[in-house]
Formats: C-alpha cells, structure tokens, sequence
C-alpha cells in the first residue's frame, strides 16, 4: 500500500486597519525596495532579536501609518500582525528598543543612510527622469526651523520663524516643484543661516542625486536647463553670484532691505498683478552679475500703515517669461511651505525629537524617505486612479493609506487582501493594486 505524506499550510484571517497599506508592503518586496537600507546600514548595535535596519524598517511603516512619534510604533505596527507580515518583518520591537536604534547612530551612519536614500532615489525618482530638452528642471530651495529643547545637541537660540523666542536646529530641503520629491536634505545647528556654505552643501548634494556635478559639456547642458529658486533669505550677492557662475538658472527675491529701497526708488508706474493690491514694475537701473538678471519690485499694502506699502525685488536669469510670468512663477515657491506643512501634520517632522545630532538627521532622512515613497506611491496608482493626483501628503497618510479589511496569510505571507468597500477610496486603490500586482499569486478584492 502506497502511503502519501500530505502538507498542511496553515491559513489565517487578520483584521487591519490599514490593509491598503499592507498592498504596498507586499508590493515594495516584491520590488526589492528596502535592499538598499539593508546593503548601506551598519549601525553598530548588538543585535538580540531583530536587527538594527529591521527596527528603522519597522519605525519607517509606522510613519506610513500616521505615527507621530517613536513611541507610536506600539499602536500602529505593533498590534497589527498583517502589516508586519506585509513588510516582511521578523515582529515589531519594542518602542525604547527603535528608539536606541536611533540613538545609537553616529555621523558615518547618517551617511550611509544618505547612500542607500540616494541609491532609491535613483531606481524610482521621477525628477531623475526629468527631460531637459523639453521642459527647465525647477529646484526649490528651503531653511526652515525644527524647534527643540535647549540641552539638546546642535540646538541653538536663532531666528526660528514664527518660533521666535525659542531654541532649535533647522532643516534645509532641496525640493522638486514639478514631482514634489525632496531631493536632498540635511539637518544644521540653529544659528546657521542662509549662507554660500550651506548653499553649497545643498547644491552639492543635489547634484549628487540628479546626476549634475560633472562637468562636461552635457552635465553643463544639463544644469542650464535647472532653475534653482530661491526666498529672500538665500538671496544675498554672494549666494547669487555662485549659482550664477555654476551654470544654474535662478529666481528669487533680494535679501538686502537697503537694495531693495534703492532700486524700488524712483518707480512712479505700477501695474496690478492677479492677486488684488499687488503691484509690479519694471526696475529701472537693475544690479548688475556675472550673467544677466531681469529684476522686477513687487509693492504689497502694508496692515500696519494705511497707504503704505511692502517692497521686494523679484529677479530672475529666464528669459522665457515674462513681467507677470515671473511673478506668478517665484509665487510657485508656496509648494515648498506646503510640502513641509504636511510633513509636519503627516510625518511628525516637527514633533520627532532626538537629543543628538545624528539621531536626529536620523529621523528626519526616515521622514524623507517616508515622504518620496508616498510620492511615488501615488503615481504608480495614478494610472488606473487618476484622482489620486492630487492628494497630498496627510491626505494620501489618512485616507488612501488607512483603508480597513481583511488579510489572509499564509506560511507563505500575504496570500488575498480585502478592502472595505465602504471606505471611499477602497476602489481606487483596488483597481491600482490588481495592476500592480497582475503577475502574483496575491488577489486584491472588494468586502
């Protein structure tokens, strides 16, 4: 008599509250997405039960999943077994456990946490793609404060914002208008300002992502065909003059409240802009630089002094717009503070504080990370769920990230995910899911 030996595999239905998310977990391994993190990472911490990128890992999904803090971690990842199995993660640690993850990171690794983000960022960035020849590659460039506790280190009493009397580091982004991807950033001491040395850090570093610090002829092309736009504060002449002088195409607003006295002086014509009370004219005598500046004031009505008014100089190197053109496209800049807003309500970035320096640029690469995945998230779905396009940060974090259902995992994973469909962008994400995941066993259904 012939005897079968037959196997068993064990089934098991799990409730999640972000069962949408556990798709893209299933989705990112199936990529290979987190090979980089794991190749770059030696934090030197003795491993007992899960390793030191597994708990960054585990720390990046509970940003994903709306965590505002380390802490977080243990009623976002930690009760939700499907997500964890949709990560391929071994469990989910304790919080003090990530949090000494962080801690225990040094300057070497907060460059090797730079690498692997790079190493993404070229297998998935839209801006990489860009088409020079086609269209100008527009870089927003950004200082913006991150409060903290006065014993902490690199925190410093400065001008933070509307931060005024208090103590901080700050973050400075190099952002794609166009994609909404951060290209780079860093996290300095608080009294550094907007000088050519932190400049050049910034732009050194986006170069490095995007391919541009070379320089021959069709590098040189390149960075002709990118704008890097500025606020008041990075607009001094030095910092203008070095762009310039790089290749780059820049607009911006002078920082010099003298300069910008002098060159308003004498104006007697204005024309109306579209936003109402805004004026725009011509400067007569404009500064000169290594290459060309067309420059134009800006008076806005002052709410303090009834008929007084608020200058600025707006210049620009483009020559492709014009008067109103140029306006309407420094005002392109709000994308920045919106960005960074959301990241603040969505991500934590505001609110994730670490006393040493490099635990913090720790947390804040994992923060940017989180916000580039996001990005590229919602155009993989855009295709079959176009109305995802507009959906920014908190919103895709809340609604399209945070879909409830039902996950069945076997010995082998993630087999069959049901959405609710009640939830109103259950469909959408369904319809992006069964193309993205058309050649795996994994079914995506409505419940």
């Amino acid at each position: 008599m012939q005897h079968h030996t037959t196997f068993y595999t064990q089934r098991i239905w799990q409730e999640s509250g972000h069962a949408s998310l556990c798709l893209l977990g299933v989705h990112l391994r199936r990529k290979g997405f987190f090979k980089p993190l794991e190749a770059h990472l030696k934090i030197g911490q003795k491993v007992l039960k899960y390793t030191p990128v597994q708990k960054l890992e585990m720390f990046l999904v509970a940003l994903l999943a709306g965590a505002q803090a380390v802490s977080q971690t243990a009623i976002t990842v930690r009760l939700d077994p499907a997500l964890i199995s949709a990560f391929g993660l071994p469990g989910c640690a304790d919080q003090s456990s990530i949090a000494q993850t962080l801690n225990a990171a040094t300057e070497q690794d907060v460059a090797d946490l730079q690498a692997a983000l790079g190493e993404l960022f070229g297998s998935y960035s839209q801006a990489q793609q860009h088409d020079f020849t086609h269209e100008m590659l527009v870089l927003d460039l950004d200082l913006s404060p991150l409060p903290a506790s006065s014993a902490a280190e690199g925190s410093e009493r400065g001008y933070m914002g509307r931060y005024r009397s208090k103590t901080g580091r700050k973050l400075v982004r190099v952002r794609a208008a166009d994609t909404q991807e951060i290209v780079w950033e860093t996290v300095i001491t608080g009294r550094r300002v907007e000088s050519l040395p932190v400049l050049q850090e910034a732009i050194y570093g986006m170069e490095s992502r995007l391919g541009l610090g070379g320089d021959d002829a069709g590098t040189l092309k390149k960075r002709g065909r990118t704008e890097i736009r500025l606020d008041s504060g990075w607009g001094s002449g030095a910092n203008i003059t070095w762009l310039l002088a790089r290749g780059y195409q820049v607009t911006g607003k002078f920082k010099s409240a003298g300069r910008v006295r002098k060159l308003v002086r004498g104006i007697s014509t204005w024309q109306p802009t579209s936003s109402p009370g805004r004026e725009v004219a011509e400067v007569p005598t404009p500064v000169a630089f290594v290459r060309p500046l067309t420059q134009y004031a800006v008076r806005t009505p002052s709410k303090e002094h009834q008929g007084g008014y608020y200058h600025a100089v707006v210049f620009t190197s483009r020559t492709d717009l014009d008067m109103m053109g140029v306006v309407e496209h420094y005002d392109g800049r709000a994308g920045m503070e919106a960005d960074l807003k959301s990241d603040k309500h969505g991500l934590g970035l505001a609110v994730i504080r670490k006393h040493q320096l490099p635990a913090q640029q720790m947390v804040v690469l994992l923060v940017e990370m989180a916000h580039n995945l996001l990005i590229w998230a919602r155009s993989w779905l855009t295709e079959h769920a176009p109305r995802l396009r507009q959906y920014g940060i908190v919103r895709l974090i809340q609604q399209v990230w945070a879909i409830p259902g039902r996950i069945k995992l076997t010995d082998k994973g993630v087999q069959r995910v049901r959405l609710r469909r009640t939830h109103p962008r259950a469909r959408d994400v369904c319809w992006g899911f069964r193309s993205l995941l058309a050649n795996s066993p994994i079914e995506v259904v409505l419940d």
